[in-house]
């Protein structure tokens, strides 16, 4: 960047970066709320919105059984014993009892996944949403 001083050139990065409508959504949220648009969910080739979310969300872990089914969800980093460690899940604004049923939604039908973290997530779903909550979208 020639005639811009030094000390100036990683600050216009960083908001180009920012700023720039294809950064990854951590660049444009903080990493407090990262929302996935259809196109997104288009371009990283699920099939599924389990495999949606596996391809998107660097945050959890996802564990599957040796047939490729979905036998757990949850938060990378430190858990406690006296709370769930699994994100709750929501689809059209209902929320799903068994996140295993993610499997069984075609990528297709999604046309967003908002993923809230544990402060954002119990501001609005209250306490038992302190591992996060993860918002599907489907077509009408």
């Amino acid at each position: 960047m020639a005639g811009r001083p030094a000390s100036l050139v990683p600050l216009i990065l960083l908001l180009s970066a920012a700023c720039h409508p294809h950064a990854p959504p951590a660049a444009r949220s903080g990493g407090e709320h990262l929302r996935f648009s259809q196109e997104q969910i288009e371009r990283s080739g699920a099939r599924t919105a389990w495999d949606a979310l596996k391809r998107l969300a660097p945050q959890f872990s996802f564990r599957e059984n040796r047939n490729g089914q979905p036998s757990g969800l949850s938060r990378r980093g430190r858990s406690s014993i006296l709370l769930s460690d699994a994100p709750l899940v929501f689809m059209d604004g209902a929320e799903l009892a068994d996140f295993r049923s993610l499997n069984q939604v075609p990528a297709s039908t999604l046309t967003s996944i908002e993923i809230l973290d544990g402060i954002e997530g119990t501001s609005y779903y209250g306490s038992n949403a302190v591992s996060g909550v993860i918002l599907f979208k489907t077509k009408s």
